[in-house]
């Protein structure tokens, strides 16, 4: 932040002892707590807000208590850094080998805030006097005071400041009143021997600190690095300008690498998008296939089981009538036994013992030669080539086509089109 320096001051009457010698700004009231907009803000006030978010912690975004500025350069409150020394919670960035983590107090932020502090107080009329707590009617820009129309008075006759009536800086813009408190901003004598702090506009460039005129004289050392303060602060500022101007090469380069890396991560989204999309329709022709292999491999097992079913059925047919014939002859004798005479005996015996020699002849077929099981082995076959080449990527042997009319052919044109889908 830039510094104006302050001239030296002729002797005048005894400072008043009860006056604080160093700014007493109040302290910034919380943007989230302690500072709630109200509805009747004014547009311009809710920009104002708008425009300085920044000063919130880019951690949790609630009001910075404390502000420490990280060497990644980003700005988070305390309670944001309970485990400091580990990383950047919002960047993630870690120190480098053999480096201090260390975090800054941003003070610049601190003093924004307090003076962004100050100007809403003044704007919604609770200003309050430092000094006698009452309502405030003047701002000292040296001292960084609230004073009320008494207190002024004494500020005046005793330190001679600027105090201007806060009614006018109602008029000014957010932005008038922090150019006025930030070229007012005193600069002190870093020496704690002082009794009292002491303006300076005087840097020594061999101590890097401010010195008055008397500590200035007596740094014998260091007499070709004194330097007006102003300059030093100007120089300062050109070169943090200079290097940001130079970090503007490295802006255009990293941001052609960023689009250049999210056109790459774009490519990969649009090749996954179109490999899955692939992937689905591999699998539902393989799936259209699979089901057909499933309708020809029941329609050959019915077919099959027709066929020797019919054949089944005709021994089958022969033995229900052998075997009623074998019961009725049975129960035709046992009955005759016991209810006929000596004569249906005599009349019918020839008869029934033809028949039932006929019968006696009569021996059942071996179900060896009519059931075969044997035959759905080859459907068996066909269905363990078809799941070893989905599931193993193996070529599967040319399976028959289990057709009870057309012989067996060499290769399976299905299964030729399923190998070539999956591969």
């Amino acid at each position: 932040m830039q510094q104006e320096p302050v001239s030296a001051r002729s002797p005048g009457p005894p400072q008043d002892s009860a006056l604080p010698h160093a700014p007493t700004m109040p302290p910034p009231e919380s943007l989230s707590e302690g500072h709630q907009p109200s509805p009747s803000h004014c547009p311009t006030e809710q920009t104002t807000e708008e425009e300085f978010q920044f000063l919130r912690c880019q951690g949790c975004q609630a009001e910075a208590k404390c502000p420490k500025l990280l060497p990644c350069l980003h700005t988070l409150c305390s309670g944001c850094l309970e485990v400091p020394g580990v990383r950047c919670p919002i960047c993630q960035a870690t120190p480098p080998p053999g480096a201090d983590w260390l975090a800054l107090d941003n003070v610049f932020f601190e003093s924004l805030q307090r003076r962004l502090s100050v100007y809403r107080q003044i704007v919604e009329a609770q200003a309050i006097c430092t000094r006698c707590k009452e309502s405030a009617h003047f701002w000292c820009f040296e001292c960084e005071q609230l004073l009320c129309s008494k207190c002024v008075e004494a500020h005046q006759w005793f330190l001679k400041h600027e105090a201007r009536p806060l009614q006018e800086l109602r008029n000014e813009s957010v932005r008038e009143f922090l150019d006025g408190t930030r070229k007012s901003n005193n600069i002190f004598c870093s020496n704690p021997n002082h009794r009292t702090p002491t303006l300076t506009s005087i840097y020594c460039r061999g101590c890097s600190k401010p010195l008055c005129c008397s500590c200035a004289l007596l740094d014998s050392g260091h007499s070709e690095l004194k330097c007006d303060i102003t300059l030093e602060i100007q120089q300062r500022q050109e070169e943090l300008d200079a290097m940001t101007q130079a970090l503007q090469e490295q802006d255009s380069a990293f941001g052609m690498a960023q689009a250049q890396m999210r056109s790459a991560v774009s490519q990969l989204g649009r090749v996954r998008a179109d490999t899955e999309e692939l992937i689905r329709a591999r699998v539902r022709q393989v799936v259209g296939h699979v089901r057909e292999q499933e309708r020809e491999l029941l329609e050959g097992v019915n077919a099959r089981y027709q066929r020797d079913y019919e054949e089944i059925a005709g021994q089958l047919s022969r033995l229900d009538a052998v075997l009623q014939r074998i019961r009725t002859g049975g129960a035709l004798v046992q009955r005759m036994k016991r209810y006929a005479s000596d004569q249906e005996v005599l009349d019918m015996h020839g008869f029934l013992r033809e028949a039932l020699s006929r019968l006696r002849q009569e021996e059942p077929q071996s179900l060896q030669a009519v059931v075969r099981t044997d035959r759905f082995d080859e459907f068996k076959v066909r269905l363990q080539d078809l799941v070893s080449c989905i599931t193993q990527g193996t070529d599967a042997a040319p399976p028959r086509r289990a057709s009870p009319e057309a012989p067996s052919t060499p290769t399976d044109a299905s299964d030729i089109d399923l190998r070539n889908a999956l591969w």
